[in-house]
């Protein structure tokens, strides 16, 4: 009765954690020298307060209006940053590019030349950032350079170039939070080339750091994952406990954290001991992945304890949990399909509330919702939401220039016909694009939740079969008697 859980122990692979290289944090740093505009200054508050939104479409608005003082040129480099934290590289990289076609200092060019690469970077054109990055001719300072060299190396790893990668990793400055991502860029490289015990060694230095806020904590405790589950690979459970015991209870990789506790007792047959971190975590959110997982490895471990009464219990509970998840699923299907969720976005992204009640984390945490937070990440959902919101925001400005023409008295009857041809004819292609977009933003939800529900199915059919054979095992060991 172990088939199914060694089959699911395959499907997850959690342990390519260790070859993945953490991902860049969208933070865009902004030089505030130069920037006297309040416009500027007030895009770039809403920005740090996670408003890009906002800050995008209040700077957009100051710059058509005539508003910016100063350097417009420098305002434009600050809107395409601005783009940049929000995830939209296309917009960005055009911003870019047309400022660096403009004459500046060479420090400001250096800037944008950064941006430009980092946003290629961030849109998988990993040769075009790499050319960007050798045109910056200077040292970026302490905000930007640590990042400058991170990304560099990054990209030297996903190209295989490990003895690269190290080189600039190790210049990375350590008075700065990039030398830790640096450190666990570098673990990856060393593991790559079969340097172990250096990447261990290297990466402990992370998993031990002390974290001063919440970035450097997630980081700490994947660092501590990647340690522990490099560990579990190798054979040395023992040694993964101690990774997997440092991770934060209730941080956000915790849940990994304690499914990979439970495997090193299980990797021990110390079962009993598997079973405390398994059963803390099948009492969490059941759509996470992790979760899932312990769901399968409760009843397992109870049956390799030969306690077959529970084993078969936890598998009957996994059952209806994966039902029930599968239920939502379908229930959040619906609500895509109605536009429930696309409607709450759009309200998240431009503001239409009231006293501040839609938010992206307002939206996406309901039944409906909560499956789709991976969807925000992704950057062609983003760029896609961020141009059918666009379209929307067009839309009424159409139907405003509409209702407009009834009180200018001055236009005669031909150019008021004309007008409104003209009017109804954008309105007509502007409902057409936003439909098309509307439609490709379903499309994305809904394959989201087509693996989530694939994957929730394969796991009931793993439980019902691992169900029929303990009453298949019970019928022949017992008879007609409950085991």
């Amino acid at each position: 009765m172990v088939r199914s859980v060694l089959t699911l122990w395959r499907i997850t692979g959690l342990i390519a954690v260790v070859l993945l290289p953490l991902q860049l944090h969208a933070d865009v740093y902004i030089n505030w020298q130069g920037l006297e505009d309040p416009s500027v200054r007030d895009a770039l508050f809403d920005s740090y307060q996670g408003q890009h939104f906002q800050a995008i479409t209040r700077l957009q608005s100051a710059q058509k209006s005539g508003r910016i003082k100063g350097n417009p040129e420098r305002a434009s480099l600050v809107l395409g940053g601005l783009y940049l934290a929000y995830g939209f590289h296309q917009e960005a990289a055009s911003i870019f590019e047309a400022f660096l076609a403009t004459d500046q200092p060479r420090e400001v060019r250096d800037e944008a030349w950064f941006y430009l690469a980092k946003t290629q970077y961030q849109r998988g054109r990993y040769q075009e950032s790499l050319a960007e990055l050798n045109k910056i001719q200077g040292d970026l300072g302490i905000n930007l350079q640590p990042e400058r060299y991170v990304i560099e190396a990054i990209i030297h790893l996903q190209q295989n170039r490990l003895d690269k990668a190290i080189e600039v990793l190790n210049k990375v400055d350590q008075r700065t939070t990039w030398w830790a991502y640096g450190r666990y860029n570098l673990a990856i490289a060393l593991y790559r080339l079969g340097r172990s015990q250096e990447a261990e060694t290297t990466l402990n230095v992370v998993g031990t750091m002390n974290a001063t806020d919440q970035e450097m904590q997630d980081l700490k405790d994947k660092a501590n994952l990647m340690l522990g589950y490099a560990s579990l690979e190798s054979g040395a459970a023992e040694k993964a406990k101690v990774y997997f015991k440092r991770l934060k209870l209730n941080g956000r990789h915790s849940n990994q954290g304690l499914l990979g506790l439970g495997r090193a007792y299980s990797a021990e047959n110390q079962h009993e001991q598997s079973l405390v971190p398994w059963l803390k975590l099948i009492e969490r959110n059941p759509s996470d992945p992790a979760v899932q997982d312990a769901l399968m490895a409760v009843p397992y471990a109870f049956g390799q304890l030969e306690a077959y009464k529970q084993s078969l219990e936890f598998y009957e509970k996994a059952m209806r949990l994966f039902q029930e998840e599968i239920n939502n699923i379908n229930i959040a299907a619906e609500a895509v399909s109605g536009g429930k969720l696309v409607e709450g976005l759009i309200r998240a992204q431009t503001g239409e509330s009231v006293s501040g009640l839609w938010t992206e984390e307002k939206v996406l945490n309901t039944p409906e919702g909560r499956y789709l937070w991976p969807l925000l990440t992704k950057y062609e959902f983003r760029e896609t939401m961020f141009n059918y919101t666009q379209l929307r925001l067009s839309l009424g400005k159409l139907e405003g220039w509409s209702a407009s023409l009834d009180t200018l008295q001055s236009l005669n009857k031909k150019r008021r016909s004309a007008y409104e041809a003209r009017i109804t004819q954008l309105q007509s292609q502007v409902l057409l694009a936003s439909e098309k977009l509307n439609h490709h933003l379903q499309r994305m939800a809904f394959d989201e939740l087509e693996q989530r529900k694939q994957r929730l199915v394969q796991y009931f059919n793993e439980a019902r079969f691992s169900v029929a054979q303990i009453y298949d095992y019970a019928a022949k060991r017992w008879g007609d008697q409950q085991p």
